[in-house]
């Protein structure tokens, strides 16, 4: 990793590159005067009521599952068919980012925010008193229609206040409350089973919606000011999203980033197959490992926010991508030679490594992709977002199509990732230095 030298403006700078990084007139919360941007002091609180705003999405996702096999009873279908509630929330959320972002743009972040966290709230009780599955599907979907404004509007707010470095470190904070999510949510809805039905879960999480909309209205102030609002019309929306691809600043760090973060969506498809029917493990030794994979990307996101006082962004971008790829042709080398006798505690070391090194990979890219997007964060965070979930459904498809062992299933669909992701984040200008940008 390069360590920050004097500061320069990338390569290929002009004029207008400067105009767009002009500071704004008014930004939430208010910059220390007489310190480098890189070097204020972050917002934590403003912070963690974004992070638990963005906490609904993987709540949702994961706090239903250990009731699947119960709804289904209830409902008097199989469990398969009720899974198919999984990828319903899973459209939601691709289809959600993508309309909220250009929306933001245009008439401000808290307006999308109220509709968005609104619209949760109500589909949660949907979900909780229908008796129909199809009815069930219909309030996932609106579920994720509605929770996916957190991950939008979060993104999009810290960039319209922070300088990179210091969006970096609130990627990082961010990333701390949504990796506890995940490690908390299933035990807490096993927890709630033993004393209650299914339905509670959904109005546990219509509760916390009403929580979020309740923080949104106290804590959460208008990031975008009216003159850095976009002006353009919906109809050109398709043709913007693709003009954001084809800049470099943001299509090379964002599309390497959705690539690389395809391992931790790869690593949750395979997962039960591979470590409890593959090798024998327990649903409580299963959990123990989830959550230690999740432990890792945490302390590493939060080992990132001090890195950053000291190297780079995309050194450090740089590196995570190179630990993601080893770890992953690690795995891919213990499937051709052992397949499933390979040792397991070896092949628990390569996906640690490959989850855990999202850490330094996710906060840095997001820092760098949406640097030079500040008339149009909301889209680029929006088009961010959606890739993840791409390529999350590229990777478990083509996941299920490899007609070899598990552990070299795993490997191949990794090590294609992550090979591609790098090859991306290595195309990103190795001398963009972001230390004054704002």
């Amino acid at each position: 990793m390069t360590p920050i030298s004097k500061p320069s403006a990338p390569s290929g700078s002009n004029s207008k590159t400067t105009t767009m990084l002009s500071p704004q007139t008014t930004k939430q919360p208010p910059q220390r005067h007489g310190q480098p941007p890189h070097q204020q002091k972050l917002p934590l609180f403003w912070l963690m009521v974004l992070g638990l705003i963005v906490a609904i999405g993987p709540l949702s996702i994961d706090m239903y599952l250990p009731a699947l096999p119960s709804m289904a009873k209830d409902f008097g279908v199989s469990t398969a068919t009720i899974s198919y509630s999984v990828p319903a929330y899973f459209a939601g959320l691709v289809v959600g980012q993508l309309i909220y972002g250009p929306l933001s743009d245009r008439i401000g972040r808290l307006k999308p925010l109220h509709f968005g966290m609104s619209l949760y709230v109500l589909a949660s009780i949907l979900c909780a008193t229908t008796s129909n599955e199809y009815v069930l599907f219909a309030g996932r979907t609106l579920q994720a229609l509605g929770a996916c404004v957190g991950a939008v509007v979060t993104r999009a707010a810290i960039r319209d206040t922070l300088p990179p470095k210091q969006m970096a470190k609130a990627f990082s904070i961010i990333m701390l409350v949504m990796g506890l999510a995940p490690i908390l949510a299933p035990s807490l809805g096993a927890l709630f089973l033993k004393f209650f039905d299914w339905h509670v879960i959904f109005w546990f999480l219509a509760s916390f919606g009403i929580l979020s909309l309740i923080l949104t209205k106290f804590f959460f102030k208008e990031t975008l000011t009216e003159q850095n609002r976009s002006t353009r019309h919906f109809n050109t929306v398709f043709s913007q999203y693709f003009d954001l691809l084809k800049d470099p600043t943001f299509g090379y760090p964002a599309i390497g980033a959705g690539l690389l973060m395809g391992a931790m969506f790869v690593y949750i498809s395979a997962a039960p197959q591979l470590l409890m029917d593959g090798y024998g493990l327990s649903e409580s030794q299963f959990s123990l490992i989830f959550g230690m994979n999740a432990a890792g990307f945490i302390a590493l996101s939060q080992v990132n926010q001090f890195l950053t006082n000291r190297f780079r962004l995309i050194s450090l971008l740089r590196f995570g991508a190179m630990l993601q790829t080893v770890a992953a042709i690690g795995l891919l080398v213990l499937g051709l030679v052992y397949g499933l006798d390979a040792q397991l505690p070896l092949v628990l070391v390569c996906i640690f490594f490959c989850i855990a090194a999202l850490g330094l990979t996710q906060p840095n890219a997001s820092a760098i992709a949406l640097t030079f997007q500040r008339h149009r964060a909301g889209m680029a965070s929006a088009l961010q977002g959606s890739l993840m979930f791409f390529v999350g459904i590229f990777g478990g498809v083509l996941l299920n199509l490899l007609p070899v062992n598990l552990v070299l299933q795993l490997g191949i669909t990794m090590s294609i990732l992550m090979c591609m992701g790098t090859f991306l984040v290595f195309k990103v200008d190795r001398n963009l230095n972001l230390d004054n940008m704002e």
